[in-house]
């Protein structure tokens, strides 16, 4: 019935019609399902991308800017790239332990990704107009000023939380049952892994630190939300209703939601990489170090989020801010083992130049500029000047989408065994060429804004400086190489051809 669906689908169907001859259903259909709707979500997050700058240019309502912003950013971080992960995770995880990534966890997996995000649309479309960073208690401020209805507030929230149940719970415990639990299936085992193996390693690590990190936010956000419904008073919940606590819990999370999604993409990279080694190993320069830097990057990213907490003090002590500064320069140990390990496996066992490994490498290498701007962004001192700019906003633009551009090169190589099909590789490569061009200069056009000192949030280029508007054309054509990227990839979907 699913694999119906998915060949019903207008377009995207054709894409992603999935190969049942192989008796590989179990591990194909559902993240199949999961990757053609993040699709969607994608096509919608572009769009609006390309609304913005056009908005601005075109003096047209700022309620029409803040909507498009709103709606952007949400598309791009939840139903499209956390949900292209999960498929592609889901699937390379029953491969290499044979277990089914299908059944009840994965359906309420997917209903809950997109019926949440589906939810925080209508009341984005109904008025309610909030950063995805969710500085609580303004949604409820709104309400009591008249910008929106509490009835947005709810419906909005509502959707966020099952976002977040979807993320923090549901995916991560199909994670884990597939790693250490279920009896494993010999027809489903296509490369077999330990989690001794980097690869599988950061994937458990990753989700346990979803697990971890994102439990007391569903418990101060589950508290919020019966209290919205009139479940309990507000009074019952004020341990939960304190602004600090909120902001708190939520940035616990939403930090370590990237550091777990980098963690994540790192560990297909050291699993993708092998595979295409030219003198046929098919092993890293060094499993340890490997491990070391996924390590290093467990340890050192937890605690790094304090550093969003500068402006607290008493809130929170200065030796806990500059802590905060410390471990987020100690990152890039982990990063730069990671970058050694990757470069000397491919000094010594030379590398076949697929597209699709090539778009992986190109997304490090973004991952890798972009990680040199937050270690900058990091420090408390220039933080002061540029924490509230477009360069923070740039910056977590920029994780998404170098991590998307390595996931689409992943994508690349599960593809043939998803559909039986396989891709062109030269539209591969103008795939990789246009998005790696779109997103460095969306990188360094964002950090031009910060340094300019032009605020995330601003519905009015023309009112800044003249250079604001300047950024502001800068980012749309360098966001029309990045649509000119994907079009080219979904183009090459289209027009692959059976391998039989």
């Amino acid at each position: 019935m699913l694999t119906a669906t998915i060949r019903r689908t207008p377009i995207l169907g054709k894409m992603f019609d999935v190969d049942e001859s192989t008796g590989l259903s179990d591990i194909n259909t559902w993240p199949a399902m999961m990757i053609m709707t993040s699709f969607v979500w994608f096509v919608v997050a572009i769009l609006l991308g390309a609304l913005m700058p056009v908005i601005q240019m075109a003096e047209l309502d700022t309620n029409l800017f803040y909507s498009a912003i709103t709606l952007h950013g949400a598309a791009l971080a939840f139903p499209f790239l956390f949900q292209f992960m999960m498929g592609i995770s889901l699937h390379r995880s029953g491969g290499c332990m044979g277990k089914s990534a299908s059944g009840k966890l994965t359906t309420l997996i997917y209903l809950c990704m997109n019926g949440g995000a589906v939810l925080l649309t209508l009341a984005v479309l109904g008025g309610l107009k909030i950063t995805y960073t969710v500085m609580y208690p303004l949604p409820l401020v709104g309400a009591q000023m008249g910008a929106w209805s509490m009835n947005m507030v709810v419906l909005g929230f509502t959707g966020i939380a099952l976002v977040l149940t979807s993320i923090i719970f549901l995916y991560p415990l199909q994670i884990i049952r597939m790693s250490f639990f279920g009896k494993q299936r010999e027809e489903l085992l296509l490369s077999a892994r330990t989690l001794k193996d980097p690869g599988m390693l950061g994937m458990v690590m990753s989700v346990m630190i979803l697990l971890v990190t994102g439990t007391p936010l569903m418990i101060v956000a589950g508290a919020l939300l019966l209290a919205l419904y009139g479940i309990v008073p507000l009074e019952a919940i004020t341990w939960a209703s304190e602004p600090v606590v909120f902001q708190y819990v939520f940035y616990i999370f939403a930090h370590n939601l990237m550091e777990a999604m980098a963690i994540m993409v790192i560990s297909a990279v050291y699993a993708t990489l092998p595979l295409y080694l030219a003198d046929g190993t098919r092993k890293l320069y060094s499993d340890k170090l490997a491990n070391l830097a996924l390590w290093i990057l467990l340890v050192t990213s937890v605690t790094s989020f304090f550093h969003h907490f500068y402006t607290t003090n008493p809130g929170l002590p200065s030796a806990l801010a500059y802590h905060g500064n410390f471990m987020s320069w100690a990152t890039g140990v982990g990063a730069a083992l990671s970058t050694f390990t990757i470069l000397a496996t491919i000094w010594k066992h030379g590398i076949k130049p697929e597209p699709g490994l090539m778009a992986i490498l190109a997304g490090f290498v973004v991952y890798i500029l972009d990680g040199v701007n937050a270690m900058v962004a990091g420090n408390i001192a220039v933080s002061y000047q540029i924490h509230g700019t477009l360069w923070v906003g740039g910056h977590a633009m920029s994780v998404l989408i170098a991590m998307c551009l390595m996931w689409m090169g992943v994508l690349y190589h599960h593809y043939p065994v998803i559909t039986g099909k396989k891709l062109d590789k030269k539209l591969g490569s103008r795939f990789v060429t246009l998005y790696f061009i779109g997103a460095v200069g969306l990188l360094y056009s964002f950090a031009a804004g910060g340094a300019m000192g032009m605020p995330r949030r601003f519905a009015d280029w023309g009112a800044g400086p003249d250079g604001w508007m300047m950024v502001g054309i800068a980012i749309l054509i360098f966001g029309l190489f990045l649509i000119a990227g994907f079009v080219t990839y979904m183009q090459n979907f289209m027009r692959s051809r059976s391998i039989s």
